[in-house]
């Protein structure tokens, strides 16, 4: 539910950004949530190779600092029936 909170206030914000594929948007999202949830979760360096490469080490750190603002660094989840549509 957090990935999916997470590409929908990206949709609200950004309707129609054709230059974020939706590799990099998953992604990046399924990391940040990953972050947020887990106390014990993978460092990027990790990421790259869970990813099989599909996605350099710098390309990762990328994306994740491109997607905390555009989330303007707000990575808290709220629970409760208010937030969910």
């Amino acid at each position: 539910m957090t990935i999916l909170r997470g590409l929908e206030l990206l949709k609200a914000q950004f309707p129609t950004t054709p230059d974020l594929s939706s590799h990099c948007l998953f992604i990046s999202t399924f990391m940040l949530a990953s972050k947020v949830i887990c106390d014990d979760t993978y460092l990027n360096k990790l990421w790259s190779i869970v990813m099989q490469g599909m996605f350099q080490l710098q390309e990762i750190n990328q994306m994740e600092r491109e997607m905390c603002q555009y989330l303007e660094w707000e990575l808290k989840v709220e629970h409760g029936p208010d937030n969910v549509k």
